[in-house]
């Protein structure tokens, strides 16, 4: 008499063949590259975020400025970033003395580095607001940075510090 039907008679037939583990790799090759591909796009999309609110917080910091002591108006030069420092160290001042309502507009431990670099964001001053810089366009201007590496200590103010725009 034979043996009784069973699914699996040897075990050459169990487990998977070279030629099935192959295109098991290659299909799982071919979907992460895809998603390292969105991911990249997702990556893009949030860096461009991050330096759009970077510049809203800070002509945030200027309109609140400008309700509470003038008009900032301060020159923009375009050889240096030194300018968007300088508005940037008024909007982060809070004079011991006499300080001004709201004061500091802009977080007071906020230190940015400056950068002239094309593949990087950057803010820059235009006058009397700031402005965004996409990667590809040539300027000076302050870094935007994605993991908060410019938030360190607050800033030491020099003594007899004046405001940007007076």
């Amino acid at each position: 008499m034979k043996a009784p039907f069973t699914r699996f008679n040897s075990l050459s037939q169990r487990g998977f063949s070279m030629v099935e583990m192959i295109v098991t790799v290659a299909v799982l090759g071919i979907m992460s590259a895809v998603a390292v591909m969105s991911l990249t796009s997702v990556s893009d999309s949030s860096k461009a975020v991050v330096a759009r609110n970077l510049v809203e917080t800070l002509n945030t910091g200027i309109h609140r400025f400008n309700e509470s002591n003038y008009e900032l108006y301060y020159n923009p030069l375009s050889f240096s970033a030194q300018d968007e420092m300088v508005v940037l160290r008024t909007l982060q001042y809070r004079d011991p003395a006499h300080p001004a309502i709201g004061s500091p507009y802009v977080r007071a431990d906020f230190n940015p580095a400056t950068s002239s670099s094309t593949t990087d964001y950057r803010v820059i001053w235009t006058g009397t607001l700031y402005k965004l810089l996409p990667p590809g366009t040539t300027g000076y201007g302050i870094k935007v940075v994605y993991d908060a590496s410019d938030i360190t200590t607050p800033y030491a103010f020099p003594a007899g510090f004046s405001l940007a725009g007076r």
